[in-house]
């Protein structure tokens, strides 16, 4: 059975690196402290908690696609990488977030138990992406997210985001077989 992910149209595409055209949707987002791998675990295991019941109508919540992860602190600049990572020595803050199924509005959500969770409606957007497999840690993303700058610099595209880091698999899947993504805004 497919999760459902965010709808886009797909405007261009070159080798690995496309353009696309998202439409708008909702996000259950948690903020949290740590390195690059800690703050994805701990910011999954809230949310989907939340999903899995964990809210004021102890309603599950269908599981979607991509597991998305971004800087939280905006006076930081990431450096080339994929997923949500930026080159830094200590823990940053990050927001992990899960797009909510499209029958659901932030009106009609159930709200969470957790005080962490906070929903946030997307509005409709226009990206740059690399897509790639592989095991999506701080080294990967660093390198995808070079990858993604220097497409972009080269056909005179500026971020209007900071780089977004979308996992689309559950870990138990192999390297070569996940889908992994990096967006920015353009």
């Amino acid at each position: 059975m497919a999760l459902e992910s965010p709808k886009y149209t797909i405007i261009s595409t070159e080798k690995k690196f496309e353009i696309r055209e998202y439409q708008g949707y909702v996000v259950a987002e948690a903020q949290v402290d740590g390195d690059y791998n800690s703050a994805l675990n701990n910011g999954f295991r809230i949310l989907a908690d939340y999903i899995f019941g964990n809210n004021t109508k102890k309603a599950h919540i269908a599981m979607t696609a991509p597991v998305t992860q971004a800087y939280a602190d905006k006076s930081e600049k990431i450096e080339m990488t994929v997923p949500v990572l930026a080159s830094s020595s200590g823990p940053s803050k990050y927001r992990i977030s899960f797009m909510m199924p499209a029958k659901y509005s932030i009106d009609t959500l159930p709200q969470p138990n957790n005080k962490e969770i906070a929903f946030n409606k997307v509005d409709g957007y226009r990206a740059a992406v690399i897509r790639f497999s592989g095991i999506l840690d701080k080294k990967l993303a660093l390198k995808k997210q070079g990858e993604l700058e220097s497409w972009l610099k080269a056909n005179r595209l500026v971020p209007k985001s900071d780089y977004i880091y979308a996992q689309y698999n559950p870990p138990w899947i192999p390297g070569p077989f996940r889908r992994n993504e990096i967006l920015a805004e353009v």
